[in-house]
């Protein structure tokens, strides 16, 4: 008895360009859901986020930025907003963040 077994089907879903797809909508699908807890007082930090182009990292490019995502402090101008703010997004939206990769990666 012989078996054969092709795995072309597998081999394009799993290439390199879909995977990239995938990542880059799920970064995209993150930076929306986290900005509404980052701080906003004058906006600047919000609207500094992006997702990076192979969907890699999503970054807050100001000087402050890493010292409000690390540090407690007190006073945000902005409820629910405040330090960690990946944290309070995941929580929230992980499964949102899986169906943005499984689509953008076409699967």
């Amino acid at each position: 008895m012989k078996m054969q077994v092709r795995f072309n089907g597998v081999k394009n879903k799993f290439n390199s360009q879909a995977l990239n797809k995938g990542r880059t909508a799920a970064a995209n699908q993150m930076l929306a859901d986290m900005n509404r807890f980052v701080p906003k007082d004058d906006n600047i930090l919000r609207t500094t986020g992006h997702a990076t182009t192979n969907g890699k990292d999503v970054l807050w490019n100001t000087p402050y930025a890493a010292r409000l995502f690390y540090m407690p402090m007190y006073n945000y101008t902005t409820p629910g907003t405040g330090p960690r703010w990946d944290l309070k997004a995941k929580g929230m939206f992980m499964s949102d963040w899986i169906k943005a990769y499984t689509k953008g990666a076409g699967w």
